[in-house]
């Protein structure tokens, strides 16, 4: 087994639950809050793209490409959501994580081993090398993908599988 590979794989497997758990909402449903409930899922779709951005810029050098107004509301540690939130469309939000992803798995594809375990080009609290960042970003992915589904639940869609 690759290590390279092996991340790039799971960090794909992640993507295929998010969209399989989330690609059947509507614009509505996409924003609506559950009091006491998880994040909308345009909040989390946001909140993903940012991070996978955040890993690509920590470790390229590349500039962000989340836009600043959108990480202002879905960033780690930033206010909560409320009714008023306003997000981008949901294509607009799928296609920054289509970017984000794409962008993360050409990081991942250009790695060596040596890559792998290099430090981020500034200190972060949360990755402390390129593979454990990649690794990381897909089980946090993987955590949103649970959130989605007590979501779906709050908000009475379909049950998955």
């Amino acid at each position: 087994m690759e290590v390279r590979q092996t991340l790039i794989d799971v960090s794909n497997d992640a993507r295929g639950w998010l969209k399989a758990w989330a690609g059947d909402f509507t614009e509505a449903e996409a924003t609506r809050t559950v009091p006491g409930g998880p994040n909308p899922l345009a909040w989390q779709l946001g909140h993903l793209a940012s991070v996978e951005d955040d890993v690509v810029s920590l470790f390229s050098g590349a500039a962000l490409q989340v836009p600043a107004e959108l990480r202002a509301i879905v960033a780690s540690g930033c206010p909560g959501p409320t009714a008023e939130t306003r997000y981008p469309s949901l294509s607009e939000l799928w296609s920054m994580l289509e970017a984000s992803h794409a962008s993360l798995v050409g990081l991942a594809e250009k790695a060596t081993p040596a890559d792998l375990d290099r430090e981020p080009l500034i200190p972060n609290r949360f990755f402390r090398s390129l593979g454990q960042a990649i690794y990381e970003a897909a089980l946090h992915e993987n955590y949103h993908v649970g959130e989605i589904g007590a979501l779906r639940k709050a908000i009475g869609k379909p049950k998955m599988g």
